[in-house]
């Protein structure tokens, strides 16, 4: 695929215009208390075919935007995220996000297998995609509501933790890994991506949080782009070494957000 100036400036007119739009339905959706994200829906839908008309089926570019979409908001999440709040309730949100997951996931492929019919592998890959909650839904309602700090807490945990868990199913399912291997196997597999995910965030969290405290950046916008890099880091060298970028991403943001770092109130 080529592009050429004047498709370069289509995208920005057009571009500029959605984003600006998107930043407006936040506040929409902040007054009205509800996630931005189902404005975004139905932004997508007035400019796709049923609407504008804008075409769109590459679904391999859908799959790298969305990765790299849900990396951000991890990413959000975890240098906002209140370790002090959380800490309480972090062994209750890991649960949810792994034994609940199982369960949910169980839940729904058992129906989906026995009463839609569906081959265990379709069914499998429906409850994996259907079990983990929305984490830009999650981190944007539940800190305007007034709920209890440890359910907050916990909510909070395993909406930041469940994306991992269940993106390695998925991509096990897809690719007929699942059925080539034993369970227990697989099994393994899982555990390992997400411990490895886990070190590698800790590794990125700690050792960027030592570098911002010792680096002297000329001025306090660079802080908050040196950390957005850090924790994409953390997604990136644990992807290179097949582990979950996603619980590396929001590992190290937590980390790095609940740090003593310079310009910290900035950079959340």
């Amino acid at each position: 695929m080529t592009v050429d100036v004047q498709a370069l400036n289509e995208f920005v007119l057009i571009g500029s215009a959605v984003t600006l739009l998107a930043i407006l339905a936040v506040r929409l959706s902040s007054r009205a208390g509800l996630p931005s994200l189902l404005i975004y829906l139905l932004m997508g839908v007035a400019l796709g075919e049923a609407g504008l008309g804008i075409p769109f089926e590459d679904a391999e570019l859908t799959q790298a935007l969305g990765f790299a979409a849900l990396a951000v908001i991890l990413a959000e999440g975890g240098l906002t995220t209140n370790w002090r709040q959380m800490r309480s309730s972090i062994r209750l949100g890991a649960s949810l996000a792994t034994l609940g997951i199982v369960v949910s996931v169980t839940l729904v492929a058992v129906a989906g297998h026995y009463l839609l019919g569906l081959p265990w592998q379709l069914a499998v890959l429906l409850g994996a995609v259907c079990s983990p909650t929305d984490a830009a839904a999650v981190f944007s309602v539940l800190r305007v509501v007034p709920l209890p700090k440890r359910l907050t807490g916990a909510l909070e945990a395993e909406s930041g933790l469940n994306d991992a868990p269940t993106v390695v199913l998925v991509v096990l399912v897809s690719t007929g890994a699942v059925s080539d291997h034993h369970p227990g196997v697989v099994v393994a597999m899982v555990v390992g991506q997400l411990l490895g995910g886990v070190a590698v965030g800790l590794a990125a969290g700690f050792g960027g949080a030592w570098l911002m405290r010792r680096a002297a950046l000329p001025t306090a916008g660079l802080y908050p782009l040196a950390v957005l890099s850090l924790t994409f880091l953390s997604y990136g060298a644990a992807a290179a070494a097949q582990a979950s970028g996603f619980a590396a991403v929001y590992v190290a943001a937590l980390v790095l957000g609940n740090s003593e770092l310079p310009h910290r109130g900035a950079t959340r």
